[in-house]
């Protein structure tokens, strides 16, 4: 009976257990092909994912000396692309002023900088001062105007160019371009910057500092008014913005037509209480050549926006004169394809 038995149990075991194989494998396989679904669905969030944690594309905006205007407008400039344009982060850099500027847009050093009219213009050409053309920069629109303000304390005594003979001047911040056009003005008055006085170079903050303790006599300085380090100095010293004597300005204005006659009004700095007149030039911004087209679209439509201007006006008082009417007025060199596209669908570039 057992044997019988145990036979045939032993044979219901073995079909038992061959019935039995054939569903456990197919779960199995079922599992395995589940478990591939959901490796294969994770991959596809897990990437998702990774591209919306993408690291955003990075921009340097080269600006200028610490306590000018340039810097200050950059670095408002700089902070709201990096708010509103998605996927771009823009870090605002400083620099010894246009030249360097220039000089960082054409080897690929910064990507988007802040020039003048002037200045780019004979650039791009490569027109006396500029040794070669720097023609690898686009421009990206008008900003605004840049006055000329050498300033220096009351109690120098030096009130005109005239008085500037023998006199110690800081000629702007290292690699900057302020100095050539402080010796146009002076020249304009027959004097020789190389030879009637001694031209020194250091940052904004530190020709405040060098005026207060006497190392220099004046400073050089041509931006958006009113400007940070001439009110801060204003607030404890007195101070004087150098001025043009009687027809020289004129006289400049005629024989070179890159620089606009403007006017200071009283009261922009504590103690001047009348207009000044003085000679000036429009800040533009400008990027390298190769930028891409979308991407300068983008961020001069960011800031010529409304908001952008509104958010600009919080930073600097110069940016009341930042206009989209005046953008693409006035334009010493190429603009980029982007910003071009953006100006004419505005309707402000024809």
């Amino acid at each position: 009976m057992w044997g019988v038995n145990s036979g045939v149990w032993g044979k219901e075991v073995k079909e038992s257990a061959f019935r039995i194989a054939i569903p456990i494998s197919g779960r199995r396989l079922a599992m395995k092909k589940k478990q591939w679904v959901s490796v294969t669905i994770l991959a596809l969030v897990f990437g998702l994912t990774a591209l919306s944690w993408a690291a955003p594309t990075q921009l340097s905006f080269s600006t200028g000396s610490m306590g000018g205007g340039f810097y200050a407008i950059g670095g408002g400039m700089s902070a709201y692309i990096s708010k509103s344009v998605e996927g771009i982060r823009c870090t605002a850099v400083t620099s010894g002023g246009v030249d360097e500027n220039i000089n960082r847009l054409d080897v690929g050093e910064a990507d988007i900088g802040l020039v003048s009219t002037g200045d780019s213009y004979a650039a791009f050409r490569g027109l006396k001062p500029y040794k070669k053309e720097f023609n690898k920069m686009r421009g990206m629109g008008i900003l605004f105007a840049n006055w000329g303000e050498p300033y220096t304390l009351k109690k120098s005594g030096i009130r005109t160019y005239f008085d500037l003979k023998g006199r110690t001047i800081c000629g702007g911040a290292p690699g900057g371009s302020m100095h050539k056009l402080f010796f146009d003005w002076v020249k304009i008055h027959g004097l020789d910057p190389e030879k009637d006085m001694k031209i020194v170079f250091m940052p904004a903050r530190g020709a405040v500092d060098a005026l207060k303790t006497g190392q220099i006599d004046a400073a050089m300085q041509i931006a958006a008014i009113p400007t940070a380090d001439i009110t801060e100095l204003s607030l404890t010293h007195e101070v004087e913005i150098i001025r043009f004597a009687p027809g020289h300005r004129d006289k400049l204005v005629k024989a070179m037509p890159k620089y606009l006659p403007m006017t200071i009004p009283a009261g922009t700095y504590r103690g001047i209480d009348e207009d000044v007149e003085t000679v000036g030039m429009a800040a533009l911004w400008a990027c390298k050549l190769d930028l891409p087209d979308d991407l300068v679209y983008r961020l001069v439509k960011a800031i010529y926006s409304p908001a952008g201007l509104e958010y600009l006006v919080k930073v600097h008082p110069a940016a009341k004169g930042i206009k989209l009417e005046n953008a693409a007025k006035w334009n010493p060199i190429p603009l980029h394809p982007g910003a071009e596209k953006f100006f004419r669908e505005a309707g402000v570039l024809k």
